[in-house]
């Protein structure tokens, strides 16, 4: 089935085990070779799951199966590229540019005041000198399927890294050490390196790290570009969504001052209509007020020009009070 689906051992017997679908035990197949009886167990009748199953057929010459990881996947789709240049060379030939800038800089020709200010990238190799041809071999091969791939290099601060889609992920090759204590009671430890070598990328908690064991850092090429690969996807979706979330705070907090805006613009104009009436109110009274004075001057026959004239004088104030009428007033107006 592993030939015709593209699935592994593994991701059968799961798909098995899932569909609750008997699997045959080790003596089956030495059994059935043989023409001996053996036990052929049954589906589960009252399976209740769903009853459909979905497979992808293998593609020929595909080695990728879907139920592996995604870091094994994005590998094997690398090795599996006829032009990917996937071999360190004992010898470099046509050297990268960073890969020349980097034994310039061994060499004393270039120098850096500030690498962090300059526009020059070496590689970030931390090896004895006796080891710098091989360290120099295996970035050069990997800057290489790095641009292959579609990718460049960038700084970030004083640290070199690979930049995919803007995403910058860190990387470092350096030579373990080994301690060797102090062999007088006053004397310091001492480190030496040891031939071994380790490769970094990432940091915090995407960081990762790859060393030298039964296999090299040279045969493992394709799985620390895949690596970096799905460390920027992941940084990218995480930026996405952040920056669908800020976006969406953003609209929320926009709608509640929004909201917020137009419940005090409508209480302005509640407090406004207030103040208005009990305004409208008190210009009433005046009037009546007014009225009755009036009045009584006339039943007294005693509305003389004084008391005409402070009649006058009121109504006028009064029309200035009024929000009906709003008359000006030289002096109530003055600031």
């Amino acid at each position: 089935m592993t030939q015709q689906y593209a699935f592994s051992n593994n991701g059968i017997k799961k798909l098995c085990k899932q569909f609750e679908i008997p699997m045959p035990d080790g003596s089956y197949w030495s059994k059935l070779k043989f023409n001996k009886k053996f036990k052929k167990e049954k589906l589960n009748p009252i399976f209740g799951g769903v009853d459909k199953i979905v497979l992808t057929v293998r593609k020929e010459g595909n080695t990728i199966n879907v139920d592996q990881t995604p870091l094994t996947i994005r590998t094997k789709e690398i090795e599996n590229d006829p032009d990917a240049p996937l071999i360190v060379p004992d010898e470099i030939t046509k050297p990268d540019i960073l890969t020349i800038q980097t034994k310039q800089y061994w060499q004393g020709k270039i120098s850096f005041t500030s690498y962090r200010e300059d526009n020059r990238i070496i590689h970030p190799i931390r090896v004895g000198k006796n080891n710098r041809e091989r360290a120099l071999n295996f970035m050069d091969a990997f800057t290489k399927l790095i641009r292959y791939r579609g990718h460049t290099f960038s700084k970030e601060y004083s640290n070199t890294g690979v930049l995919i889609d803007e995403i910058f992920i860190e990387i470092d090759l350096r030579e373990a050490s080994k301690r060797i204590p102090p062999t007088t009671k006053y004397g310091s430890s001492e480190y030496i390196p040891t031939g071994e070598f380790i490769f970094k990328v990432g940091k915090y908690s995407g960081e990762r790290e790859w060393r030298d064991g039964k296999v090299k850092l040279e045969g493992m090429l394709a799985r620390i570009v895949a690596k970096i690969e799905l460390l920027a996807q992941r940084e990218k979706e995480w930026k996405e969504q952040a920056r669908i979330s800020r976006l969406k705070r953003e609209e929320e907090e926009k709608l509640r001052a929004e909201i917020k805006k137009r419940r005090d613009d409508e209480v302005d104009k509640f407090n406004r209509l207030v103040k208005l009436s009990e305004q409208y109110d008190k210009t009433r009274i005046i009037r009546q007020y007014i009225e009755a004075v009036k009045q009584k001057a006339i039943n007294t026959n005693n509305l003389t020009p004084e008391k005409q004239e402070w009649i006058n004088w009121a109504t006028d104030k009064a029309d200035w009070l009024d929000p009906l009428i709003n008359r000006p007033d030289e002096i109530l107006d003055a600031k």
